[in-house]
């Protein structure tokens, strides 16, 4: 028997992003949390995405919260992005934690978008040998 899953399939490819991430606590439930602004946390990144993605660190941050994710793209340089807790799991390592950016838009998204193809592709170079 099939087991029935709440996950709805990915709008967005994602490519493996094995970098720093930082991150910062701003607001849950649509407040600000002033007792934990001063909680943010180092993290590794894990996916990237168009609309989102996914990295692992020390924190278990709750559904819903928001926060902002900072990391740098090669080439883009630093990206300051909005983002809501969409997942939280324990790993091996910590939590692995998926976000969906809320204020990715406009030139900021095209770039990002042409980053994750350019990657993409630089990941099948190799089928030209076959």
């Amino acid at each position: 028997m099939r087991k029935k899953t709440n996950l709805l399939p990915r709008r967005y490819f994602r490519i493996p992003f094995e970098r720093p991430v930082d991150f910062t606590i701003l607001k849950y439930k649509r407040r600000y949390i002033t007792h934990l602004s001063t909680k943010y946390g180092p993290a590794k990144g894990n996916d990237l995405g168009e609309d989102g993605m996914s990295f692992v660190s020390q924190y278990s941050l709750p559904e819903d919260i928001v926060v902002r994710v900072v990391f740098e793209l090669p080439g883009l340089g630093e990206q300051s992005i909005l983002a809501k807790v969409i997942r939280n799991r324990q790993v091996d390592s910590g939590y692995l934690t998926a976000v969906q950016f809320l204020n990715l838009h406009g030139a900021r998204k095209d770039k990002l978008r042409n980053y994750i193809a350019d990657e993409t592709k630089k990941g099948y170079q190799f089928l030209q040998y076959f």
